[in-house]
């Protein structure tokens, strides 16, 4: 069964999913930047503590959590590409440049690079997502020695130079170029008066471990798997447990392979797409959508997509 057959199939269970009230929207990324500032203030605390492996072991884990939190930003972004994130399409374009501008890139420029990503996943003519990549290897076979590079790759530093870029450009408008230089100077400020808090808490989360975590998530999400002659073939689940999921994946976006096959599906409701979806033998008969090592059988769990 093709991708297309299956989209046929289930399209009309998943349309009419809920996106948040503009209101719950705009609490969320304020809840993403609350969680950016507390933890930068208290690793800051930690900071004027004497040194001991506790202390360094929390510092470490809170620059890791912001660049978690930043990812769930780049997320909100990626949500309001796809107009999925709030009820209102206005906002949904505000909330994507207000996001997109707080991490230095455009969310015009995301949102056209994005979408020729879904209409031609793993094309490296067309899709430019991938094509702006391509040197990374993403669509090597996965063997153990690809798999160590690709895990050993953000250490080197070698993605940077394909995933750290300020997009100073006005293709969001001037307000928005005008918020980036603001905000480029007041990192600059705040790191001159506090250097080692502005360095650990803003500049290595944004530069190094958000651009890690962007990086092995195209790994996750396609690596070894693309180009392929089915949709259904060229994105893959990654089925985590929920805590792992809100650290590590902000916004479901683990669920890559629903998100590619119904992309008009609010994030928020990709776990219960999913679940409904494994009903489907085609569906959880590839390896790229399930774990199949732990289903006994046809022993599913069944699960629908609740009408909201």
């Amino acid at each position: 069964m093709s991708a297309k057959i299956l989209r046929e199939k289930y399209v009309r269970r998943f349309v009419g999913l809920k996106k948040y009230e503009r209101q719950t929207a705009w609490l969320i990324v304020f809840g993403y930047l609350l969680q950016i500032v507390i933890s930068a203030a208290m690793g800051s605390y930690l900071l004027a503590l004497s040194a001991s492996p506790l202390t360094v072991f929390a510092i470490v884990a809170l620059i890791v959590f912001i660049g978690t939190r930043m990812r769930g930003l780049n997320n909100i972004v990626h949500e309001c590409s796809h107009s999925t994130f709030s009820v209102l399409r206005s906002d949904n374009v505000l909330i994507g440049k207000i996001c997109a501008s707080l991490l230095f890139g455009s969310f015009s420029v995301y949102r056209d690079v994005h979408l020729s990503h879904h209409s031609h996943v793993g094309d490296y003519e067309h899709d430019l997502d991938l094509q702006n990549i391509k040197g990374l290897g993403i669509h090597d076979p996965l063997t153990r020695r690809v798999l160590l590079r690709h895990l050993i790759t953000p250490f080197l530093g070698r993605h940077l130079p394909y995933y750290l870029g300020f997009n100073m450009s006005t293709r969001d408008g001037y307000q928005f170029l005008v918020l980036k230089t603001v905000l480029l100077l007041g990192v600059s400020f705040f790191t001159a008066l506090y250097p080692m808090t502005g360095a650990l808490f803003v500049i290595v989360p944004l530069v190094f471990v958000y651009s890690a975590l962007n990086f092995w998530a195209d790994c996750m999400d396609h690596a070894g798997i693309v180009p392929a002659d089915d949709e259904l073939d060229s994105s893959r689940n990654v089925l985590a447990p929920r805590f792992v999921r809100w650290l590590l994946f902000p916004r479901n976006d683990c669920f890559h392979l629903v998100h590619h096959l119904f992309p008009h599906v609010p994030a928020r409701h990709l776990a219960t797409t999913h679940a409904a979806l494994v009903e489907d033998m085609h569906y959880r008969s590839r390896p790229n959508a399930v774990r199949r090592a732990k289903i006994p059988g046809d022993q599913l769990e069944k699960a629908t997509v609740p009408a909201e």
